[in-house]
């Protein structure tokens, strides 16, 4: 049994933010009892929430305990506040413990609801947060004189979702704060350290924006050459820019790239190079997300024979009429291609991979002079991609690449005139 405590509207909605945490977050938790003034230590484990309630059913059975050896008559469950806030976390505290201890069978004292005030016992606490971990400490007062009979904690490793369970709500129940994350202050020259994956299951660093003028920097050294994956998760709708560290010069930018309202961006790095990503809110947006990167390791696909053509003053010639079969042979490569329009009249420009029409790749089409004219993504077939376009007589070029991490098959090139 969940009891609503207070104000019946503001407790209603967290009860339903609750709902979500309850289906989403994944916590650590340990729990500890210790007498007043004894030193408490506790270790976070990692734990579905299923255990963590077991924590708050063990918590009560520890103060149950207490209830009884002291002969208490009554007791009442009051706030656990967070930076002088009562986040929806609280609430959920709050009112899983209340349950818990109602449903104690035989209890010999009477549960009173919060807005009780002359209950002989409280039960009541606060939220602290050290480093990555988040702490809730549960005291047992005597409420004519506040003094505390014992003290009770369970530790959580912090995560994105209970940094979005920690957002103080107004009586509204808008969120009108957001706690700063343990890795403030950060800045463009104190930018937060990020240790590079190598796949999509690299460790996601739990971070929040805890003002509309927030920005979060993290500092990125890869190891190797490649094309570098950033990006957010969460539900908090990000931006993302990317820097040069040294020179501070702008490289790429994302909005909305990543799933839902959160930022991706890919970008060809160097090893050894220092780069910055810096997140802030979209429109002054708060609260808590994720962060992650990882550079993926490139399948080993030969180069074809016409490489080198990084350049465009490398460029090989294709023949309008005809198809040429190439690599991607990492990540990072980019083929430079040109053709003689013979006559004016409308060209069709495709690529497409040998095995499938999974292989993402790009065109960009440019006139002599190398002015870009015409660029194509997702045109073609699925992934492939496919310019049509009226042309003069003339030299054009093409410069071709691929979006896909980690290319796996060949693709063929085909200009053909209608």
């Amino acid at each position: 049994m969940i009891l609503f405590n207070g104000n019946g509207g503001f407790m209603r909605k967290c009860f339903f933010a609750i709902l979500i945490f309850v289906f989403c977050i994944n916590a650590g938790f340990a729990q500890g009892i210790a007498n007043p003034g004894a030193a408490n230590t506790g270790v976070a484990a990692s734990s579905p929430v299923p255990q963590m309630d077991d924590a708050v059913k063990g918590l009560a059975a520890d103060i149950n305990r207490k209830l009884v050896e002291k002969k208490a008559a009554s007791i009442v469950v009051g706030q656990f506040t967070f930076q002088d806030g009562v986040p929806s976390f609280s609430a959920y505290w709050n009112n899983q413990l209340t349950g818990e201890v109602s449903n104690i069978s035989n209890r010999p004292y009477t549960v009173f609801s919060g807005g009780q005030s002359n209950a002989e016992w409280t039960i009541t606490g606060e939220i602290v947060e050290a480093a990555d971990i988040v702490r809730v400490y549960s005291r047992l007062l005597r409420t004519a004189d506040r003094a505390i009979e014992a003290s009770f904690f369970t530790s959580f490793q912090r995560n994105e979702f209970i940094s979005e369970m920690l957002v103080v709500n107004n009586s509204g129940g808008r969120s009108s704060s957001t706690a700063r994350d343990s890795r403030e202050p950060d800045s463009w020259d104190n930018p937060v350290p990020y240790e590079i994956g190598v796949d999509e299951s690299a460790a996601a660093m739990s971070r929040s924006l805890h003002s509309g003028e927030d920005e979060d920097f993290f500092l990125l050294v890869p190891a190797r050459d490649g094309r570098l994956v950033m990006e957010t998760t969460g539900s908090t709708d990000t931006m993302m820019e990317f820097y040069d560290a040294d020179s501070r010069d702008s490289l790429e930018s994302n909005d909305d790239g990543g799933s839902s309202y959160n930022a991706r961006i890919r970008y060809n790095v160097q090893a050894g190079r220092r780069y910055i990503a810096k997140v802030t809110g979209y429109s002054g947006a708060t609260g808590a997300y994720s962060f992650r990167a990882y550079l993926p390791v490139q399948a080993q696909i030969a180069p074809d024979e016409f490489e080198p053509d990084n350049e465009s003053s490398a460029a090989k010639t294709i023949e309008p009429g005809t198809s040429q079969r190439r690599t991607f042979h990492n990540g990072n490569d980019v083929d430079w291609v040109k053709f003689e329009a013979a006559s004016s009249g409308r060209y069709i420009i495709r690529t497409r991979g040998v095995n499938s029409n999974r292989l993402d790749t790009y065109i960009e089409l440019f006139n002599s002079n190398l002015v870009s004219i015409a660029e194509d993504d997702d045109g073609g077939d699925s992934l492939s991609s496919r310019i049509s376009r009226q042309l003069e007589a003339g030299l054009y070029y093409l410069k071709i690449w691929c979006l896909d991490d980690d290319p796996d098959q060949p693709y063929t090139l085909s200009i053909e005139r209608e």
